[in-house]
């Protein structure tokens, strides 16, 4: 076999963990800490789009790798966090170490595609429940997802541009979840859309995003924000259009309003959310049952403080426990922490807040309430980033030990 360099090695370790959907902060400073392990000094810049890597010995000029967003997934990046330790921990050498990030490349991509389609249907039934749907609502949403899902998928596969998917997937639900309201029963067709299209919602990219911006990433979280705010308005185009062409057949009866679900209702259904976004976050089997209970801790903690506390303050509580969490279990696990903060975040995102603000907007005309819920969206995204900013504090990351030798 061909000698690796430590470069080439620090190179594609990087690139992997762009794709696997590390954000700027981790990547940045975790790489840093394997090159000078690696006895190749270097330091880091990501953006959504691009990595700059600059090596010592080069200063006079810097390498660019061409990177592409990629959707997070969890099993690639336990498994790199796994490299990485035993680079930064001296027990693996430069050879060792390429056939490691190899065999990891090669895993299998995701679950099977039946099970994600599956997943797609059941968690937007379920997101119904949270949201206040009726019955109607309920089970609307749950078959759109599943025909949500499975395009999303179909269209994957043929490389359509992810903009084009969103514009598509926005159309097929509002057109559904309106014609159900209009000719088969009474229901609410913007939170059957919405918890339709839930796991498209970019809620969890806008919180990283303010994330990053908090941390002094500018450049990489200016600019996943924007992709966050042009996707939800891909999405909102989308249902613009599937509803203006079910409404220019037959006008839409009254939407029944949303009631607030039971605790009973809300705790029976977080267990199959867990589930789902376990394989849509793409996990490892060994670790869905982490993934589980933080789904259940996130979500109680937020329905327990919000018997107290105003909305934006029990959100903050509930970003810190779960950041807390997190990190202790990652220490004793020896897991990345993000494998239980970031579906546990996902819950608290506010995704659905700029979703229905934008629909009030292009679908009610009514700005001042649109507005609001997208003013209401930042300040959840601003809550739930204080609370993780806290967590650095009460549950530092630990300093990483760099080995001086390789073998």
């Amino acid at each position: 076999m061909t000698d690796i360099s430590p470069k080439n090695l620090i190179l594609d370790l990087a690139r992997s963990l762009h794709a696997s959907g590390s954000p700027a902060y981790e990547l940045d400073h975790r790489m840093e800490l394997v090159a000078a392990a690696l006895g190749q000094p270097a330091t880091f810049f990501s953006t959504p789009t691009a990595l700059f890597v600059t090596f010592a010995d080069e200063s006079q000029g810097t390498r660019l790798l061409r990177v592409y967003p990629g959707d997070t997934n969890l099993a690639l990046y336990a498994e790199l966090f796994g490299l990485q330790q035993m680079i930064l921990g001296n027990g693996i050498s430069v050879q060792e170490a390429w056939l490691r990030l190899q065999d990891i490349r090669a895993m299998p991509d995701g679950y099977a595609k039946s099970v994600q389609v599956g997943s797609f249907g059941l968690v937007a039934a379920c997101v119904a429940v949270l949201v206040g749907g009726n019955d109607t609502a309920v089970i609307s949403a749950g078959v759109i997802g599943l025909i949500v899902g499975a395009l999303v998928l179909r269209l994957s596969r043929w490389n359509v541009p992810t903009h084009l998917i969103n514009v598509t997937a926005g159309f097929v639900a509002a057109a559904i979840a309106c014609a159900v309201q209009a000719w088969i029963a009474a229901g609410n067709y913007e939170l059957t859309a919405l918890s339709a299209l839930i796991v498209l919602v970019p809620g969890l990219h806008l919180t990283i995003s303010i994330n990053e911006l908090a941390t002094q990433n500018l450049a990489s979280g200016s600019a996943r924000f924007a992709g966050a705010m042009t996707t939800l308005l891909t999405l909102i185009f989308g249902v613009f259009m599937g509803y203006g062409f079910i409404t220019a057949l037959q006008p839409l009866p009254a939407s029944v309003a949303p009631q607030t679900p039971s605790l009973l209702a809300s705790a029976v259904v977080m267990v199959p959310i867990g589930l789902c976004l376990a394989v849509l976050f793409r996990t490892r089997y060994r670790d869905v049952p982490w993934l589980v209970m933080s789904t259940l801790i996130a979500y109680g903690s937020l329905r327990l403080a919000s018997e107290y506390f105003s909305p934006f303050a029990s959100v903050w509580i509930s970003s810190v426990l779960a950041g807390v969490t997190s990190r202790l279990l990652s220490r004793r696990l020896n897991l990345p922490a993000a494998v239980m903060l970031m579906p546990a975040l996902i819950l608290l995102v506010p995704g659905s807040l700029g979703f229905t603000g934008m629909a009030q907007i292009m679908l009610s005309e009514d700005l001042p309430s649109g507005i609001r819920l997208l003013t209401t969206m930042m300040m959840t995204a601003v809550a739930i980033v204080a609370g993780q900013l806290v967590t650095d504090v009460i549950a530092p990351v630990p300093n990483e030990r760099v080995g001086t030798g390789r073998r």
